[in-house]
This record gives C-alpha cells, structure tokens and sequence, in this order.
C-alpha cells in the first residue's frame, strides 16, 4: 500500500490563515488606494481643463522616478516589474515570520478571493 501522506489539505495552519487574511486585506486596500488615487487624478484634470489650477505633470513623474525607479550596477534608471513588486511585498510580509512557504500559499488564495 501507498504510504500516507504528513500533509492534510484539510487542515489550515497559521501560516496559511494569515497569508489569507493578509491577501484579502492587499487587495482590498490596493483597490482603495487605487480608486482614490484615480479620483485624485480626474479632480485635478478637471480643475485644469477649468483653469483653476495648474499640475506640472512632469515634475509629478520625476516624483514618482525617484521613489520607485531603481538603479542598476551600470547608474541606469529601471522601473519597478511585477515580480521585483511582488518579491517586495513578499520579503515584508514575511520578514521573521517561520511558516513562510504557507503564508505564501495562503498569500496567493487571499488575493484570488479577496
């Protein structure tokens, strides 16, 4: 007979708890921040195209480059990827947290459900 297995899919442990709870959480919140950031966005396209205030669209990106963009080993600028964002979020969530390999399974189903 086949040996049985340690592994019950049954039975959720912390790890995967928290992972769950933790993705509904990320996605629920980036789509807050998204919808508000979008708002920001049309509020002040429209108080342009009123002419009551002036945006400097450039200056805004130059911003958002220096928070986000890195640099390589050659000084070349580099925008973020979804994997170097997703290692990001990732390596914070799980900085000294031991059931790691569950927490990223559970991670991912928060995220698929959220």
């Amino acid at each position: 007979p086949l040996p049985e297995s340690a592994v019950n899919l049954y039975e959720l442990t912390f790890g995967t708890v928290a992972g769950v709870c933790a993705g509904v959480f990320v996605k629920k919140g980036a789509k807050m921040v998204a919808f508000f950031l979008g708002g920001v966005f049309v509020l002040l396209q429209y108080l342009g195209s009123m002419s009551l205030v002036r945006v400097d669209w450039g200056r805004m990106a130059a911003r958002f480059e220096n928070l986000l963009y890195t640099k390589d080993a050659l000084g070349n600028k580099r925008p973020p990827t979804i994997s170097s964002l997703w290692r990001w979020v990732v390596d914070f969530l799980t900085a000294d947290f031991q059931p790691r390999a569950s927490f990223i399974a559970g991670l991912a189903l928060g995220l698929r459900i959220g």
